[in-house]
């Protein structure tokens, strides 16, 4: 059985996703699964104690890693998840396994395939035996972009995206355009995508259409010293679902907003922030979802509708997506 380089504990290769079969006190491991279009999801899982008594899954995303690193199974916060009495499923970005040169695609896999099913599937299945009534789905900057829109598919869970992006439109890089090229998004261009595919690259559009959501809670947290993602990524999502630039919630309370320090830039969060933000976010998770949710996995809904009075909020910054480019 091979062991990871970085995290030196042992790889598994499944068959299927129905491969995996985890147990309570199964000792900690990475598996790999291929998706499908080329794409291999890797994944960390570890559960807590027997003897300990935890309601929370945690699950986390990881955002970019190094050009020079050529290693696509990254997790975080693998530390932070080990240290709790919680059990843990932490996912590496299949999209990540299309190219080598790529080092940043917001789990955005394939127009054919969404990496959020097979990972539901895994999640669901940890859940199912853990018996755990609570998700707390976290990540930081490309991660936490993905733990908002995976987190729509659960009602009894928290997103907590650390300094995310909200729209990767607005992501002004050249990273975007190349992980839209290695992963067969070539073929489409920006109206097509906001047409078929709009949830799958801006948050507000899975928030503003109540079919796209299961009433989950987000605990954004940013960093009010990393300028270029306040102003483009977090207070345009404020106004597009409807509060105000310096709101701390949202929504009834669905979104809360929490600003707890200034660093210089787009910089790791501290840990004792994170850790704190994390307790404050399931306390609110909580309060807010009493009893537990039977649910199915999730069905994309056969239309696509967006509140009305908001759709105008998202034609208004079409400026702002590929510097008024709609082609890529």
């Amino acid at each position: 059985m091979l062991s990871h380089p970085l995290y030196k504990i042992p790889v598994r290769s499944l068959d299927s996703l129905d491969s995996f079969q985890p147990s309570i006190g199964d000792p900690e491991g990475i598996y790999t699964v291929d998706i499908g279009d080329g794409m291999e999801l890797g994944f960390v899982a570890g559960h807590h104690h027997p003897d300990r008594k935890s309601d929370v899954l945690r699950v986390g995303f990881h955002a970019a890693k190094a050009r020079r690193d050529e290693r696509v199974h990254m997790f975080t916060p693998l530390a932070m998840a080990r240290e709790s009495n919680d059990s843990y499923i932490l996912f590496s970005d299949p999209t990540l396994t299309l190219s080598k040169k790529t080092i940043l695609t917001w789990y955005i896999g394939t127009p054919d395939i969404n990496p959020d099913d097979a990972m539901e599937q895994l999640v669901r299945r940890m859940l199912q035996v853990t018996g755990a009534k609570y998700l707390l789905i976290e990540g930081s900057s490309a991660g936490g972009f993905a733990s908002m829109r995976f987190a729509a598919r659960f009602h009894n869970a928290v997103a907590v995206p650390k300094m995310p992006q909200t729209d990767l439109f607005r992501y002004r890089t050249p990273w975007l355009s190349e992980a839209l090229r290695e992963s067969g998004w070539s073929s489409q261009n920006y109206e097509s995508v906001m047409s078929t595919y709009p949830q799958r690259f801006r948050i507000a559009d899975i928030y503003n259409n109540r079919e796209w959501h299961r009433n989950n809670i987000i605990h954004y947290v940013q960093n009010t010293g990393d300028t270029s993602h306040v102003e483009d990524q977090l207070k345009p999502f404020l106004y597009e679902v409807g509060a105000q630039q310096e709101s701390f919630s949202a929504r009834r309370g669905q979104f809360s907003i929490s600003r707890p320090f200034t660093g210089a830039g787009h910089v790791a969060m501290p840990r004792a922030y994170w850790v704190a933000e994390n307790q404050f976010a399931l306390n609110r998770l909580r309060r807010m979802r009493p009893e537990p949710t039977q649910e199915s996995m999730w069905q994309k809904p056969t239309r696509h509708v967006v509140d009305p009075s908001l759709t105008s909020k998202r034609s208004e910054n079409i400026s702002l997506h590929l510097d008024g480019n709609k082609s890529w």
